[in-house]
């Protein structure tokens, strides 16, 4: 079964080295990404069609606030399938129905019937732009989550909303909005109020909308689209105050995001039977995720402002003696003022790389350079090789200490293999979807 698997996971991997045109270079047009989506999926009988929608955009917080969600709306008895992006350790978990994974048998099923027949005739029929990695796994979870029949999809957007793949779907019972902060500037644009229009593309009409947004000109913009398009802009409401967040939700920006789950709970009427004890037990992949104590290891994979804001928030609850960072960070991040943060707080610094060949890591030197502004240099060191920078991080802490990998989803995401490989993930899947 792995050794299957990980043929299939190549074959949709290897997507990536078809030309294109790319989504992440920012072109002027990009209304091409959605219109190729719904060609594809147009061949795949428009599985888009036929399932009950929440889709989830904004720059932070939309992973937590889909897996909360979807939790919160199985424990009330409903069949739930969330995608959402990136992965930690392996594929599949882009794509889940409650708390299982989709299975490698329905995947190699659906990617031998369904997808590579379809993309035979789209690339004979379409010669102009094959479809990408992206969209072909969303075209995946939405064809086996119409398959197991599921009652809601919980649609986590990819990067910014307008011109998304995601964002194919015709209807939407909720669009939610977590927030707004500059993160990919270079595609939705140099300001909030840009970046804002670009997510608020997911409102659809007669959609009820639904933010945590708090500035006062971007809900402006929110509540102009809603007026346009006829949808809903519902005012959240302080739900979360009627329960205990210690744990994942103890940060004020958590707090936020669990509290956006419980205003749509509220809206669409559903009410979970043992809301306070999923949320004590709530758990995430690579966010704020403690995998091993003496010493205590925390990975996560933030990688902007905003989120690093609140992993220094979650990190500074923590009890620790001395905090060991080890850190990695995309070529194309603004990362100078968030790394200066964690470098504030931190005792020891194992400048890294992550070993994804798709993205570029920064530079140790850069990296470096920034380190010696705020650290000693005996602090500081620096280790092509992920795995030999933790070995020595783990060497060096006390029992009483704390090692923080962060910076990406690729070098925690990486580096989670030493705890939890992607074989055990597949060998232990839970497989009683049907």
């Amino acid at each position: 079964m792995l050794e299957q698997y990980q043929k299939d996971i190549y074959f949709i991997e290897s997507l990536s080295n078809i030309p294109r045109k790319n989504y992440m270079l920012g072109l002027k047009d990009r209304s091409i990404f959605v219109e190729r989506t719904r060609k594809f999926l147009t061949l795949l009988g428009s599985p888009e069609k036929k399932l009950k929608f929440i889709h989830v955009a904004g720059t932070s917080g939309k992973g937590t606030t889909s897996k909360i969600l979807q939790a919160l709306m199985a424990d009330a008895g409903y069949k739930v399938g969330a995608y959402t992006s990136p992965f930690a350790t392996t594929s599949i978990e882009k794509i889940s129905i409650g708390d299982k994974l989709i299975d490698p048998k329905s995947l190699h099923k659906i990617l031998e019937e369904k997808i590579k027949p379809a993309w035979d005739i789209y690339t004979k029929k379409y010669k102009d732009d094959p479809i990408s990695y992206f969209e072909t796994w969303l075209a995946i979870a939405l064809l086996y989550f119409q398959e197991q029949k599921c009652d809601w999809v919980v649609l986590e957007a990819g990067l910014g909303g307008t011109h998304d793949a995601t964002n194919v779907i015709p209807q939407a019972k909720i669009t939610a909005i977590t927030n707004i902060g500059m993160d990919h500037t270079e595609i939705l644009g140099n300001s909030r109020e840009k970046i804002a229009k670009d997510k608020a593309g997911i409102i659809k009409k007669n959609s009820i909308f639904v933010t945590t947004e708090k500035n006062k000109k971007l809900l402006k913009i929110f509540r102009a689209v809603c007026k346009k398009k006829k949808a809903w802009y519902m005012e959240t409401e302080n739900i979360v105050k009627d329960y205990k967040t210690d744990n994942y939700f103890d940060t004020t920006k958590q707090k936020e995001n669990l509290n956006l789950a419980l205003n749509i709970l509220q809206l669409l009427k559903i009410d979970p039977k043992n809301t306070q004890s999923i949320i004590n037990s709530f758990k995430l992949t690579c966010r704020q995720e403690i995998i091993q104590k003496n010493p205590l290891v925390i990975l996560d994979g933030s990688h902007n402002k905003d989120k690093l804001a609140n992993l220094i928030d979650f990190v500074q609850k923590q009890k620790y003696k001395n905090l060991h960072l080890l850190v990695a960070f995309a070529q194309n991040k603004n990362y100078k003022i968030p790394f200066k943060k964690l470098l504030k707080i931190s005792d020891e610094v194992y400048l890294t790389r992550f070993l994804m060949t798709e993205r570029k890591s920064a530079s140790l030197r850069d990296m470096q350079k920034i380190a010696k502004s705020i650290k000693t240099e005996k602090s500081i060191y620096m280790y092509n090789d992920p795995y030999q920078a933790l070995d020595t991080a783990l060497k060096s802490a006390k029992k009483d200490d704390l090692i923080l990998v962060t910076g990406s989803f690729f070098l925690s995401g990486e580096l989670r293999k030493k705890w939890v490989s992607e074989e055990f993930i597949v060998k232990n899947l839970k497989l009683d979807n049907k």
